[in-house]
């Protein structure tokens, strides 16, 4: 801008660009001199000392190594653009076209503070927006599985994909237990304590020295299940006695008896394996028996001569059952049942009432004329037999015989019937029995006593036979 006297003879003034004239001075070289003024407008611009408005609306989004910050920029006229700060470190400008930056190169895991100013084309600079960001840790394993068991935790999980992924560091309710390489996917937590919670913990660690915020998980162990010890079996023909120890364990409710029959199979179910179950048997072959919380139990319902196999289970307070203890054992066969204290009464209408001592377990068969007559149970002691139907032997005696049969069909030494009065003796031998050995004498003796006669009368005989043939002939027999 130029500025001319009205003379246009007076001093030029030069108004350097940008104009910011306030005011115009006229002034003479001369105290007497005249000067002819006339108003006239300056036209200029105003000093700018005001500073553009804020940055609206910021948002950010974090990596493990950069944070993205987008915003929306002021409406003033003479905004020109924004300037980043990160920690009070001038990072960079950006014009006022762009409304996105990203701040790269970061630690993960890591608070950051981030200032952003704005600025005009008069220099002006804002106090600026500052927030404050973190970036995000290293990734963590995944799917981290907890199996509990009474005394251990095994855990398992799949280990990140990072390059950098060195390791995992394990805690177990906030202690240290080890470290693992970046090829490990399990662990198992022993020594634990039975009905208790655990918190497992996994940091994954990376190249730099970095680690995760850590993935956690909690679990509870189990209630033990213990078996129980020094099972035994003692095995009579009809019945066998089962013992054992129950476990020394607070967790212990009661024990479970099954039992299986073992059976000899035939070629073809040892071939083919056929095995039949029943609804009521388990999968592996045994029956449930009995349940106790004691220490012994005798089963009732076994037969002579037959093999079985006996599983005791324990089970906990909370239902759960243990694999179980087996024990086998073979029942012997049924002792002979012996028939003792056998006396003869008769009643009032003169029928006989035969009565004993024992057996007093299984049956007696009554015998009549070497016929079965009846057969009854020998836990009622007696039986009565009509008058009309008692036969006599040959010697005037009874021909009634008691017979004694065991639970299991086990059949005893038959017994005679004493007479009315009479107490039976049991002899080493009965009657028919010393029948048959003065029989079985004879026969073997027969042919010795007839030797013996021809030894002692072979003289005698001679003379017979010769005399007996000169009869014959009319002669005379030579002495």
């Amino acid at each position: 801008m130029t500025v001319y006297p009205a003379d246009k003879k007076g001093n030029i003034v030069n108004l350097s660009n940008p104009v910011r004239a306030r005011y115009v001075a006229v002034e003479g070289s001369a105290y007497n001199q005249t000067y002819q003024v006339q108003e006239f407008d300056v036209f200029g611009k105003q000093i700018d000392k005001t500073p553009p408005s804020e940055i609206k609306n910021v948002s950010v989004y974090t990596t493990t190594d950069s944070a993205i910050l987008t915003w929306e920029n002021p409406s003033d006229e003479d905004f020109d653009g924004v300037k980043l700060y990160i920690d009070g470190v001038f990072q960079s400008s950006v014009s006022k076209q762009y409304r996105t930056y990203t701040f790269s190169n970061l630690q993960p895991n890591r608070e950051y503070e981030i200032k952003i100013k704005t600025y005009d084309t008069a220099g002006n600079e804002s106090n600026g927006v500052t927030i404050t960001v973190k970036t995000l840790p290293p990734p963590d394993v995944t799917e981290l599985k907890l199996f509990p068991s009474a005394y251990s935790i095994l855990a398992q999980w799949i280990n990140p994909t990072d390059s950098g992924f060195i390791g995992n560091d394990l805690y177990l309710d906030g202690n240290f237990i080890t470290s693992l390489d970046k090829n490990a996917t399990s662990y198992t937590f022993t020594n634990l304590n039975p009905n208790t919670s655990y918190e497992v913990k996994i940091v994954s660690k990376y190249n730099g020295g970095y680690s995760s915020s850590g993935q956690t998980a909690t679990a509870k162990t189990t209630i033990p299940t213990e078996d129980v010890t020094d099972l035994q079996a003692d095995a009579k023909y009809d019945r066998v006695k089962l013992s054992w120890t129950s476990p020394e364990s607070e967790f212990f409710h009661h024990v479970k008896i099954y039992r299986k029959k073992i059976e000899q199979q035939s070629f073809w179910d040892q071939l083919f394996g056929a095995t039949a179950v029943s609804a009521a048997t388990t999968s592996d072959g045994y029956t449930p028996m009995f349940e106790t919380n004691g220490t012994y139990w005798t089963d009732l319902t076994v037969t002579p001569d037959t093999t079985y196999s006996y599983k005791v289970t324990s089970v906990n307070t909370a239902g759960n059952e243990s694999q179980g203890v087996t024990i086998e054992t073979t029942t012997p066969s049924e002792p002979v049942p012996v028939l003792t204290g056998v006396a003869t009464t008769q009643n009032e209408n003169g029928d006989y009432v035969v009565t004993w001592t024992s057996p007093t377990k299984g049956t007696v068969k009554v015998l009549i004329n070497g016929q079965e007559y009846t057969v009854v149970d020998a836990a009622t002691q007696k039986v009565i037999i009509p008058k009309k139907d008692m036969k006599l032997n040959f010697f005037g005696g009874y021909d009634a015989k008691l017979v004694p049969i065991g639970e299991f069909g086990t059949e005893g030494k038959a017994v005679q019937v004493p007479t009315v009065g009479e107490t039976k003796i049991d002899f080493p031998f009965s009657f028919n029995d010393f029948i048959q050995t003065v029989i079985n004498i004879l026969a073997w003796a027969a042919p010795l006593i007839l030797l013996s006669f021809v030894l002692v009368f072979w003289r005698p005989l001679v003379e017979f036979i010769k005399k007996m043939l000169a009869n014959a002939k009319g002669g005379r027999v030579k002495q």
